[in-house]
């Protein structure tokens, strides 16, 4: 299997690397040498399938033997997804050539495939571009019905084309591929355009050009954007139209899609005809008969790019409003000539078509009855057991009728213990979350509590000491004696008041953990708050310790805009944070300070993610052990020195995060820093 993703990989790489048209070539050389020397029949069918989209809309008759190989190693290896896949994409290719009769059995033998929930996903690689890893049924059952509406397009039956774009696109969100959403989004837009609903053909394809840009899908862009200039140009927007055209062509030589670069190509050559721009349209003319000779001569109906009779007429026109009658003659002729022959053959494939849709109607219709019979069938059985059951449970109550009562009165007795149990068990939750609380508190308090207590006493001795060196005075002075023992009094009260203050923001810390908040939410700039709390936090920290310092940066989303919340608590929250990191990072300077090369780094961002707003403290500290991670948020925990922290902060920080029905997390890694990520849900907006 690892050899197997190693040769995906590389196949990939050598196809889908963007790359200029001489290295593109060289990559197509090297995937097809792959091909050759493929040691596995799954490597092979791999490289294959690469080479197929590589050719799908540049080469139509290469595309179709790449597509017809790998339906043969797919059967030969009964891997049935594999063998649905292939069919798909060979039927796509026949339809375009006009072989309706043969792409419709290929589809209808992958929509069985593909409709059966036994076949699960398998391991050959490469189901298509873009994959959705353990959906590759619903993947290629949304491929088949997508295909299945092209096929209607081309046919004309506009019921059923629309019908299948819309199963494609319903379940390519239920699996969430970006990929067939646009394809299936694009196809709609087309498929209204033809019905002149001009509004839903604008919705659908401007959708699909937003999944494009979105999620860089630009294959199929040229083709969207001639799909947007069509609805302007029936609109009455030429210029506009125009506009999309020429945008649309660009993007199609980008990606070198020749079919959406024809397509483009006729649209403007038809704008050129009805402005009389004789140069233009020759040009465009010669340039677009280049483009359909290198897809292949292939049947198609209307303005289809893959048409060479069309490509004829449009140099026969180009020509004759040019004056050069000789040439416009001989384009006249061929175009005659290619038209009839296309014409004959599209009506002998629509017949055959059509008398193939009869038979595989009738073949439904069978089906159906057949169903339908079975269904009955069923139905009686299960009705007749029905009754069966019914009667055996008749029997089955009356005997046990008269122990009704008696095991009404043990459930009630049962539920009544049952309540009271569960009352002691919340109780005993209650008490033992309250001890734990309890014992942090004391241990919180207790210790600046016997600083005080203890430097009270030395006090009281301190002063007794005196009076006894007072009555003495041997030694040195009276008055050094009394100097010495009062700046020890002085030292050991401020010692006290140090603690005394310890435990009064104990004491703070813990009414701000359980009081309520009373702020009103409000609209506020969230960026705005960020940055004010992290310059806050930051010349704060300096005031303190001018030795302190530390690189800050910021990375805001300006599309946030503002947010409802209450800007004291969550800044409260940032701030918190903020510290924090802070203080990671300055202990890692200190640590490091003798080796040098570290540069501490504190990074605040915001970033709007889909139905979440999240703001983002990283440092570059020491990050956090593993062993304490699921610890860190517990009231009073705190890996800090006794003294430079109460454990009370990050408790608070979650609080706060919670109250405004938002999460918090933290990503971290011992020894390169920490990530605490704040989420706030979009209904706070």
């Amino acid at each position: 299997m690892n050899h197997q993703m190693k040769s995906f990989i590389k196949i990939t790489l050598l196809l889908f690397l963007p790359v200029l048209s001489i290295a593109q070539e060289k990559n197509i050389d090297s995937l097809k040498a792959v091909y050759r020397d493929a040691s596995t029949d799954s490597a092979r069918y791999a490289t294959g399938r690469a080479l197929y989209y590589y050719y799908e809309e540049l080469n139509r008759d290469s595309a179709l033997y790449y597509a017809d190989e790998n339906l043969k190693l797919a059967q030969k290896n009964s891997k049935k997804l594999a063998e649905a896949a292939s069919l798909v994409i060979k039927g796509y290719q026949l339809l375009h050539e006009g072989k309706y009769p043969a792409s419709l059995k290929c589809l209808l033998e992958a929509l069985k495939i593909t409709e059966d929930k036994n076949n699960k996903q398998e391991p050959w690689p490469v189901v298509t571009i873009e994959p959705s890893p353990g959906k590759s049924r619903l993947l290629l059952l949304s491929i088949t019905h997508h295909m299945f509406g092209i096929l209607m397009e081309q046919t004309q039956n506009i019921e059923q084309q629309i019908f299948h774009f819309k199963e494609a696109l319903r379940i390519a969100k239920e699996i969430g591929n970006k990929n067939r959403q646009l394809l299936s989004a694009m196809n709609l837009g087309s498929s209204y355009l033809a019905t002149n609903k001009l509004d839903s053909a604008l919705a659908f394809s401007m959708e699909a050009n937003r999944i494009s840009d979105e999620s860089s899908l630009y294959k199929y862009k040229g083709f969207i954007l001639s799909i947007i200039g069509d609805v302007y140009l029936k609109k009455g927007n030429k210029a506009l139209a125009k506009k999309y055209y020429y945008e649309g062509l660009r993007s199609a030589q980008e990606q070198q899609n020749f079919a959406s670069i024809a397509r483009n190509n006729i649209r403007l050559i038809n704008c050129f005809l009805d402005e009389g721009k004789k140069d233009s349209l020759l040009i465009f003319a010669l340039r677009n008969m280049e483009v359909v000779r290198t897809l292949g001569t292939t049947v198609g109906q209307g303005d289809n790019p893959n048409n060479i009779g069309s490509a004829y007429e449009n140099l026969y026109l180009a020509y004759k409003l040019n004056d050069q009658f000789d040439s416009a003659f001989k384009y006249q002729g061929l175009a005659l000539i290619a038209k009839d022959s296309l014409y004959k053959e599209r009506i002998k494939n629509l017949a055959e078509f059509q008398n193939m849709s009869f038979s595989e109607q009738l073949r439904l219709q069978n089906l159906e009855t057949e169903k339908v019979i079975n269904e009955n069938k069923v139905r009686i059985y299960f009705l007749l057991a029905g009754i069966a059951i019914l009667l055996l449970l008749a029997i089955f109550f009356y005997i046990n009728y008269r122990q009704k009562h008696k095991a009404k009165i043990k459930i009630e007795k049962a539920y009544d213990d049952l309540k009271v149990t569960q009352q002691q068990l919340i109780q005993s939750a209650k008490m033992a979350s309250l001890g734990e609380l309890t014992a942090g508190i004391a241990h919180e308090i207790q210790n600046p509590l016997n600083f005080v207590n203890n430097f009270s006493e030395v006090n009281k001795e301190l002063l007794d000491e005196l009076m006894e060196e007072r009555q003495k005075a041997q030694g040195m002075g009276p008055q050094e004696i009394e100097n010495k023992v009062l700046d020890d009094i002085k030292t050991n009260e401020e010692k006290i008041n140090h603690h005394g203050r310890r435990a009064d923001a104990i004491v703070k810390g813990m009414l701000q953990h359980s009081r309520s908040s009373t702020g009103q939410k409000e609209l506020t700039d969230i960026n705005a708050l960020a940055e004010e709390y992290l310059r806050l936090a930051y010349h704060g920290l300096r005031a303190k310790d001018k030795s302190f310092n530390a690189g800050i940066k910021t990375d805001f989303d300006g599309s946030i805009g503002q947010i409802k919340i209450v800007p004291e608590d969550l800044g409260r929250a940032i701030l918190n944070l903020i510290n924090n990191a802070f203080y990671e990072v300055n202990e890692k300077a200190k640590l490091q300070s003798a080796l040098g090369g570290y540069k501490p780094l504190v990074l605040v961002s915001t970033k709007r993610k889909e139905n979440i707003i999240e703001i983002k403290i990283r440092d570059n500290g020491n990050g956090i052990p593993g062993r304490i991670i699921d610890k860190i948020f517990q009231p009073f925990f705190t890996t800090k020195p006794t003294g430079l922290g109460t454990g009370l902060g990050l408790s608070l920080a979650y609080d706060i995060v919670k109250a405004h029905g938002g999460e918090i997390e933290v990503e971290t890694n011992e020894g390169e820093g920490s990530a605490f990520i704040i989420g706030l849900p979009a209904r706070t907006l």
